[in-house]
């Protein structure tokens, strides 16, 4: 699976084939249709194994997130890091765009791990809540949905673009939204 997984983040779907998967792994077909009926289950595998490692990566940079400063420097790492990295997209976004119209299974999973992304998110921006460095009208669900929703805008502009301002734009533009929520004594 880490190596369906790692061809299918390096290649996409598409370009990953059963031979290249069972050529890195050293397996053979008969050892594949022992644990998967065919490639769309491979795929639905592979797809939630890849949104699982990325999920870990996001819960050690989110889980301690308790104010929005911190939150600010996380994100500001996150957009660095991803222009270090060539602006590649976002590794579930990409995915999810790949297989949302063929593959509902692993459309599924990469639906998953944006609810899990957003989850986290949540938690963070709960925790501001409950520090009183947010508004108690504030909701945490709602602008996580805002937050992530610009981060895989901001993602996908820069990565077609290949600039990373339209991510720099889109992560300020959902944290001055988000600093609209400020708990007064804050200001």
């Amino acid at each position: 699976m880490d190596h369906a997984a790692g061809l299918v983040a390096e290649r996409g779907v598409a370009g990953t084939s059963l031979d290249d998967v069972l050529a890195a792994a050293g397996a053979s077909k008969s050892q594949l249709y022992h644990y998967f009926a065919g490639r769309d289950e491979l795929v639905e595998a592979a797809v939630a194994h890849r949104c699982a490692q990325v999920l870990g990566e996001l819960t050690q940079a989110l889980g301690g997130v308790a104010t929005l400063a911190e939150l600010e420097a996380m994100l500001g790492g996150f957009v660095a890091g991803f222009e270090q990295q060539g602006l590649p997209g976002c590794p579930i976004g990409s995915l999810a765009s790949e297989v949302a119209e063929h593959n509902d299974g692993a459309r599924l999973q990469a639906a998953a791990a944006f609810d899990a992304w957003e989850r986290l998110l949540s938690d963070a921006l709960g925790r501001m809540r409950e520090r009183g460095e947010l508004r108690a009208d504030a909701s945490p669900g709602a602008l996580a949905t805002a937050l992530l929703a610009s981060i895989e805008g901001g993602l996908l502009l820069s990565q077609t673009r290949k600039q990373a301002a339209s991510l720099r734009i889109a992560v300020e533009a959902a944290l001055a939204h988000l600093r609209t929520y400020r708990a007064p004594s804050l200001d």
